[in-house]
């Protein structure tokens, strides 16, 4: 019998879906992350910060959401911008769990392909191929998924969705596979948290999220599949900031929160927002304020999710930022 051309489709993606790694997180009562992004600039601007706070309270692991080598990403596994990672955040010994952000593609435009020019041509699949052969990197695929009890991280790879790739490039998956991946994968699901990692910006205050372009709204695509399978959090990078934004209060139909955690390396300036109906509300920061280098960390136990912001020092500058579920 002919089978039809989604069916096909959805076989292949479903085929990508099934081989996806799954890694098992510590089953803690209480798991806590370094979460930053866009860090890719320097070797050590958060290091201090990041040593003075493990000081303080335990720490499970580093989210890293993407822009990990900027302006280029690596060309393999031998390139020397990987000290990058051994210098910055090899000292906190911490396993480093990484999406991959557009810098890591050679920061590919949206009316085209790579920069080329600035950046030859790097291949983001290296930064798959260096995990088990760089420190504590571990990022077993594009698109994977972190589990334990308390909590599944949903890790994936935003530039197919962004730039609406009409297929996979350099290894990645197209547009529609990638959205496919993530409702699959979301639906799978079956911790008492439900978090995203991703590199680009859902909402923000920062520069990409007041631009409203054609890539913010491609990625906003994604808040029917979060709703769906009621994503508790959304995590990214790409604006060079920190803030949080959402409702604390929140009940079984409200969205995600959403964690901008990009201040990893460089700032950018922002501004508040104008207040609609279609975007959340801003939690922190309070306006006006100077944005400073830094990162956050997200503590996770049974009945909460707390996200804390720290500066590059490990001064506390915001929070603790607290939803409930029960």
């Amino acid at each position: 019998m002919r089978r039809s051309l989604p069916f096909l489709f959805f076989l292949v993606a479903a085929s990508c879906i099934a081989a996806s790694p799954v890694i098992e997180l510590p089953h803690h009562q209480t798991l806590r992350f370094i979460v930053t992004g866009d860090a890719g600039s320097t070797h050590s601007q958060l290091r201090e910060g990041m040593l003075a706070v493990m000081k303080q309270t335990p720490i499970d692991a580093i989210l890293l959401v993407g822009d990990n080598f900027y302006p280029c990403g690596v060309t393999g596994v031998g390139d020397p911008q990987w000290t990058k990672i051994t210098q910055h955040f090899g000292p906190t010994k911490l396993p480093i769990y990484a999406v991959l952000g557009n810098h890591d593609y050679g920061d590919q435009q949206e009316h085209g392909g790579p920069d080329y020019v600035t950046c030859g041509h790097p291949d983001p699949q290296a930064e798959v191929n260096a995990t088990g052969k760089m420190g504590k990197w571990k990022m077993p695929a594009r698109n994977y998924t972190l589990h334990s009890r308390l909590v599944d991280f949903v890790m994936v790879d935003t530039q197919p969705v962004a730039l609406s790739f009409p297929k996979g490039y350099d290894g990645s998956l197209g547009a529609d596979g990638e959205k496919a991946w993530i409702g699959n994968a979301l639906d799978g699901t079956h911790a008492h948290w439900r978090v995203v990692v991703g590199h680009h910006t859902i909402f923000s205050s920062g520069v990409h999220g007041r631009t409203n372009n054609a890539t913010q709204t491609r990625v906003r695509d994604l808040l029917p599949l979060f709703r769906k399978d009621h994503v508790d959090l959304y995590i990214c990078g790409h604006d060079h900031d920190l803030e949080l934004l959402g409702e604390l209060h929140r009940g079984p139909k409200s969205d995600p929160l959403f964690l901008v955690s990009g201040a990893g390396s460089g700032t950018d300036d922002i501004r508040p927002r104008r207040a609609t109906v279609k975007e959340p509300p801003t939690i922190y920061p309070a306006f006006p304020i100077k944005q400073v280098l830094g990162f956050a960390v997200l503590e996770i136990d049974a009945m909460h999710l707390t996200v804390t912001f720290f500066d590059h020092t490990g001064k506390q500058i915001g929070g603790p930022y607290t939803t409930k579920k029960e």
